[in-house]
């Protein structure tokens, strides 16, 4: 007769058995949600991929279109004629260059602005600085000192104006000296002293958007914003939205018509004309594609005489700008192309 201890108790036949398919069952459950958590994991990462492939063909793509709408731009630039309407010579057919946004090739948007309806920082004087200022909302005690700072920024000696401020300064504020020579871009006026820390003068990128760099003189009332036609002597904000407002009707050709809409004396002198109701020879572009957070911008000088291209690029940088959603409702394609026609060259002033 077996030992006590060796019998089995009583109802435990087949034991062993039940908990080994107990141990089995509990394993294959355990199994089964790790490999049920494991294929999702997996899932999800081949998404991720899948999506970030997808993001990245979208981003080439974008970047495609936009390299392509900026070979059709200097195409246009190099090939068209300008008017009083804008590139092209007629309402019809004409690019405006008021920076208003067309539909360009490949879903992308483009804006050409006239460098004449800007205010050239590196030729304005004194009092229209001074009015810039004032309109942008500058507090008129710091002027002095940021016409100074300018003035001392482009000129090539380091005699320092009574507000201004020469390579000592800027050492010792930590800054990069000034360059003493013209300013190239726009954004190059943040290295100015005092100028970055103006924040009126960077707020949705006024400066950059309102001002140029580039050899234009006078005003163009067809392609000014109304920030920069009020700094005219004796232009006030309404007076430059109503020259707005005029133009969207028909150009404004002479001082004549100016002067009947705003009441200013416009000084004709044909060394430093006020205004010149034609286009300069370089254009300001700046472009956007959908799938980016960032556009171009680039200056396009006309160079009918070089031997080497018949425009030049100034400078050219990328900018944050604005959702392209948003910025392309009621937004018009650009006009076709007018036919070229070679006996007339492209008039530039």
């Amino acid at each position: 007769m077996a030992p006590l201890w060796t019998r089995p108790f009583p109802g435990a036949r087949g034991g062993n058995g039940s908990i080994q398919r107990g141990f089995v069952l509990a394993t294959t459950l355990w199994m089964l949600a790790i490999l049920t958590v494991a294929a999702g994991y997996f899932a999800s990462r081949i998404q991720h991929a899948r999506d970030l492939a997808q993001m990245a063909q979208a981003h080439a793509q974008s970047v495609r279109d936009l390299y392509g709408a900026r070979a059709e731009i200097l195409f246009r630039i190099g090939t068209t004629q300008f008017s009083s309407y804008g590139l092209g010579s007629s309402e019809k057919d004409a690019i405006a260059l008021d920076d208003r946004p067309y539909l360009a090739t490949g879903d992308t948007l483009v804006r050409l602005q006239d460098d004449r309806g800007l205010l050239n920082l590196n030729a304005a004087d004194d009092v229209r600085l001074g009015r810039f200022l004032s309109i942008l909302g500058v507090p008129t005690a710091r002027h002095a000192a940021l016409i100074d700072a300018l003035h001392d920024y482009v000129d090539d000696d380091d005699l320092k104006r009574l507000n201004g401020a020469e390579a000592s300064d800027y050492a010792a504020a930590g800054l990069p000296p000034p360059r003493n020579a013209r300013l190239v871009t726009p954004m190059e006026a943040r290295r100015i002293f005092g100028w970055g820390d103006v924040p009126q003068l960077w707020q949705d990128n006024l400066l950059s958007r309102l001002t140029t760099t580039g050899s234009s003189f006078s005003l163009n009332p067809n392609t000014a914003p109304w920030q920069v036609l009020a700094t005219m002597g004796g232009m006030t904000p309404d007076a430059a939205r109503a020259v707005i407002q005029a133009r969207e009707v028909a150009p404004i050709v002479d001082a004549n018509r100016l002067e009947t809409l705003t009441g200013i004396q416009i000084h004709n002198d044909p060394f430093t004309p006020d205004m010149i109701a034609f286009p300069a020879d370089s254009v300001r572009v700046t472009q956007q594609a959908n799938a980016l957070t960032w556009g171009l911008q680039y200056n396009v000088t006309l160079t009918p005489v070089s031997d080497t291209a018949p425009w030049r690029i100034d400078y050219s940088y990328r900018v944050e700008l604005s959702s392209i959603q948003s910025a392309r409702q009621d937004v018009k394609s650009l006009p076709a192309r007018a036919a070229s026609h070679p006996e007339s060259p492209v008039p530039f002033f």
